[in-house]
């Protein structure tokens, strides 16, 4: 073997040795307990490939079977929750703007909270339980003291409010 051949063969070597150890270490790196992934966006999909999962910051406009029902009133990054056919189901996440974080759970297209959890740290907290068709009960905190608001069918609302202490 030629002395020019026999150091090829070397370097050549010598070249696939580091970039398999680079590999290595770099597999054994991705697999550590301990390694941190930075990202903007997550999406999880079910086995036909449609989004169930949503991570971000922030996360998409609401979707109903998929298609976009407008902006959101603010951007919001957290949890998205998403059905089989593509409508938001709930989520969990902060609003860029008041500062509130909250919770919801949506109906089967997507279109209603049926249940809302808003935490401000201004104002308190609020608990909204809705049905579709607009009747719903609402506990809240929001003006300093505790407010329980039924609204009917008819969109009549009843207050219920802790009464004052009367004078001597």
């Amino acid at each position: 073997m030629s002395r020019a051949l026999t150091l090829t063969t070397l370097i050549v070597s010598s070249l696939a040795l580091v970039v398999s150890g680079w590999t290595a270490l770099r597999l054994h790196q991705s697999q550590a307990e301990d390694r941190v992934i930075t990202a903007r966006g997550l999406v999880i999909q079910d086995g036909n490939g449609q989004a169930r999962v949503i991570l971000g910051a922030p996360v998409p406009d609401p979707l109903s079977k998929g298609v976009s029902q407008g902006p959101r009133a603010s951007p919001l990054s957290g949890l998205i929750l998403l059905g089989a056919d593509g409508s938001e189901r709930g989520g969990y996440g902060t609003a860029d703007v008041g500062d509130e974080a909250m919770l919801t759970l949506d109906d089967a297209s997507g279109t209603t909270e049926v249940f809302k959890v808003t935490a401000n740290p201004d104002r308190g907290a609020t608990l909204v339980i809705k049905h579709q068709n607009s009747t719903g009960a609402m506990l809240t905190s929001w003006q300093g003291k505790p407010e329980l608001i039924f609204v009917g069918d008819n969109g009549q609302s009843h207050y219920v409010r802790p009464s004052t202490p009367s004078a001597p």
